[in-house]
């Protein structure tokens, strides 16, 4: 049987100590706070980062003992024991357990799994997070976030104070699934309730990995279905309601100081104070009034009301970005000015990997007149940067920082978008129950590209989707999208002989009768049929006012590779043989936001 021993360490020498020799060996003698006496031997390293340097020579309260594996292998082993004789029983449990698992009666990872059954539930959530903070994900190439680090801790504590588990062995499945049930019952979201079950999963996964569970008790848990009750249903807008929101949000900066005030009801003899009267909300029957008075209000003051209709003009271009790029959120704030390349044939934002929602990085396009709305705001901060270098006397500088923001997002995004819908009269909520929130920029992003026609794959790349189905289930309203018009667009189908025989006349040039508009060959925007021809960049390109009878441009057009401006009234309709027209569909969104 293998001995028991002590480990010697050392430490420095109190500030009290006094040294002094004994029979050849040096010692310290010290009291310390609590006014107990100590003397410990005085030893002076020859070696090591201590080398030249008085320590006390100190010996460990637990026992430690060198013990053999299963292979072979020596290990110094603490047996957690401050008694010697408990000492010596791990040590006799120890080479017991050696010689089951040699015989082939357990293995090493049940042993791993039975040692672990006593440890508190709380100090395998503390080596979990741990875990997370460290750990490279195989997918994203990145170790998790605090947020995420965060909801998981949030997630396990919750269930387990509920459940009152606190060790392994008392997680049940069937006590998760009634406790997830209950939630259901108090209105909890499924998607709420599956990263709940999802972040136990992944738990007891990571403790079957490091041998403190034989089994994930969690493993192929129910998954409650997101469709069936979607807690948030974002909407897209229409272009008209998007131009009235950009319009609204560049106005209200300086309209806010212009609210007029109203009384707040009061109980009887209450005397009047601040809550008892508020400002009337900005609605677009009162916005022009709200500005008008704010003019009056800071006549005197023009570099105020300037500063106002500049934060105004980059709340109109910040929301413009999000429309034309699909940007989430935080990748908007990501964006810096160095990551912008807004000069030449094809400008584009970079995103870095870190950035970006699925850490893979990308490119994002940008379409002319958004980046030259960009340009135009980026040399006003600059002249304003310059002034004010100027009247200070520090040097000017020549360009903006490439780490400067590039565009300005509100930190309460959020509320600004509420307060901005409110002004432009859109409702947060629609009669469908549908809202319009930060994110559903993204999805009107994609609900317009696919009104225009662009394709399915061509949307998710620009989208930066995985996978088709989530850009298309997830981020298409399709109340907006004209499914009628499309229907007309197929082929006629006369019943009746004669027509048949009449449409057939008119396709070899033989008729002199009236033709049926109805009954001509299918009508097409020549517009949709360049949007799924040419390039990516502008994202939607030509619109047109072609009469287009069999299909197919006219010569002139075909040979055409110019663009119309984004200035251009141009509307592009649909045009039947016998001149009737259609209802055009959505055209590309050219407002600016403005000087």
């Amino acid at each position: 049987m293998a001995t028991v021993y002590r480990q010697m360490y050392t430490r420095p020498l109190p500030k009290s100590a006094e040294t002094f020799t004994r029979k050849g060996v040096e010692y310290a003698k010290w009291t310390d706070g609590r006014g107990r006496k100590h003397q410990e031997r005085v030893i002076v390293p020859d070696k090591g980062k201590y080398a030249g340097q008085m320590r006390l020579l100190l010996e460990t309260s637990m026992y430690y003992a060198d013990l053999r594996d299963e292979h072979g292998h020596l290990h110094t082993v603490s047996t957690e024991c401050t008694h010697e004789g408990n000492a010596l029983e791990f040590v006799r449990n120890w080479n017991l357990r050696i010689e089951r698992i040699k015989l082939g009666s357990i293995s090493a990872d049940e042993y791993a799994v039975a040692d672990h059954q006593g440890t508190p539930l709380t100090a395998h959530f503390q080596a979990y997070d741990e875990h997370l903070r460290v750990h490279v994900n195989r997918k994203t190439g990145f170790v998790a976030s605090d947020r995420h680090r965060r909801n998981r801790r949030d997630h396990l504590n919750r269930v387990a104070t509920d459940l009152g588990w606190t060790k392994l062995a008392h997680l049940k499945r069937e006590q998760l699934e009634k406790w997830l049930a209950e939630q259901a019952a108090k209105k909890m979201g499924p998607r709420t309730r599956n990263t709940y079950a999802l972040s136990w999963s992944a738990f007891c996964g990571w403790c079957v990995d490091t041998h403190r569970l034989a089994v994930n008790p969690f493993t192929r848990l129910g998954k409650a279905n997101e469709q069936a009750d979607q807690r948030r249903q974002r909407r897209a807008l229409s272009p008209d309601d998007l131009a009235k929101l950009i319009d609204a949000a560049q106005r209200r900066p300086l309209a806010e100081y212009g609210r007029e005030t109203v009384s707040v009801a009061r109980a009887d003899g209450e005397k009047p104070k601040r809550s008892s009267w508020t400002y009337k909300p900005i609605t677009p029957e009162n916005i022009t009034d709200c500005e008008r008075r704010a003019r009056e209000r800071f006549k005197d003051r023009p570099d105020l009301i300037a500063d106002l209709q500049t934060e105004g003009r980059q709340r109109g271009l910040f929301y413009k970005t999000l429309l034309l790029t699909g940007l989430r959120l935080g990748e908007a704030r990501s964006l810096t000015v160095g990551a912008a390349t807004l000069e030449g044939d094809s400008p584009f934002v970079a995103l870095a990997a870190a950035d970006e929602k699925a850490r893979r990085g990308a490119e994002i396009l940008l379409r002319a007149d958004l980046a030259k709305d960009l340009s135009r705001e980026l040399a006003k901060r600059l002249a304003v940067q310059q002034r004010a270098a100027e009247r200070v006397g520090q040097p000017v500088p020549m360009a903006l920082s490439a780490d400067a923001p590039l565009l300005q997002v509100p930190s309460d995004a959020g509320r600004v978008l509420n307060k901005d819908l409110a002004a432009a009269g859109i409702p947060k909520k629609d009669d469908r129950d549908k809202t319009f929130d930060v994110h559903s920029f993204r999805r009107t992003f994609n609900t317009l590209l696919a009104e225009a026609g662009i394709p399915l794959t061509t949307r998710q790349i620009l989208m930066r989707h995985a996978a088709e189905t989530i850009t298309d289930r997830h981020y298409t309203d399709r109340d907006l999208i004209d499914s009628r018009a499309a229907l007309d667009l197929l082929p006629s189908l006369p019943l009746d002989r004669h027509e048949t025989e009449q449409q057939a006349a008119v396709k070899e040039g033989t008729t002199n009768g009236p033709i049926n508009p109805a009954s001509t060959e299918p009508r097409v925007r020549a517009c949709e049929r360049d949007l799924l021809t040419r390039p990516l960049t502008p994202l939607i390109e030509k619109p047109c006012t072609d009469v287009v009878s069999d299909g197919f441009p006219s010569s002139d057009d075909a040979e055409s590779d110019s663009f119309p401006s984004a200035d251009s009234d141009e509307l592009c309709e649909l045009v039947g043989s016998g001149g009737e027209t259609f209802p055009r569909g959505l055209e590309p969104l050219t407002f600016s936001s403005g000087g």
